[in-house]
């Protein structure tokens, strides 16, 4: 899959939590960018260009401020929080304020896509809208994952399971919800290849 175009500016006091997290975001077919040494994190949001996403550390203070996502949010540049460490209270809570999503370090790589993704939708009344009943949709998420709006509104990451470390193991398809929650259907051969948006209903309606 092709690289996105866009940028996930990552803002770390921390020179080794940065590259970890550039790592996650270059396996997500991303391009990292960070700030220079010194650099105000509102400078660095201004010179790296096009920016997607900014992913905060809990640790970066200066970038942990009601003025700095004002002005992420006048870019139309979503923010998400991350924290290597347990000492992050303040931080949780005021992404929790924010309604901007937040993770821990490890994280499962799937599980940082769907943040990146959440993120990238930019502002919390945009991704509210999935609370209206509407015609399901399929699109891509931000690392190419494919995006599923039910009949309901309800937004689903799909993700095919071909193949396990049991040899008999079923098949199945995940759809899974942005916090997590799973719901797996176990498929044919034939109905992996379904994308469309009322086959991935049907199939979504028959797991478990």
């Amino acid at each position: 899959m092709p690289r996105n175009p866009g940028k996930v500016l990552i803002l770390s006091p921390h020179v080794m939590t940065a590259a970890l997290v550039g790592w996650y975001v270059e396996l997500a077919k991303l391009e990292p960018a960070f700030a220079a040494p010194g650099e105000n994190p509102s400078d660095a949001l201004v010179r790296v260009k096009p920016v997607l996403v900014v992913l905060v550390d809990a640790a970066s203070e200066d970038a942990i401020s009601d003025l700095f996502a004002a002005r992420a949010s006048k870019r139309d540049v979503g923010l998400a929080i991350f924290s290597g460490s347990t000492d992050d209270d303040i931080a949780r809570e005021w992404a929790r304020r924010h309604e901007l999503p937040f993770f821990r370090l490890p994280v499962d790589l799937e599980a940082f896509g769907r943040v990146l993704d959440q993120a990238g939708r930019v502002l919390p009344d945009r991704r509210r809208r999935a609370d209206r009943r509407q015609s399901p949709s399929v699109s891509l998420a931000i690392d190419g994952t494919l995006y599923l709006t039910d009949d309901a509104g309800r937004a689903w990451y799909v993700y095919d399971r071909r193949g396990g470390e049991r040899r008999s193991a079923e098949p199945y398809r995940a759809f899974v919800t942005p916090e997590g929650a799973e719901v797996r259907t176990v498929l044919s051969d034939d109905e992996f290849s379904a994308r469309e948006p009322e086959a991935l209903v049907a199939q979504l309606a028959r797991g478990v």
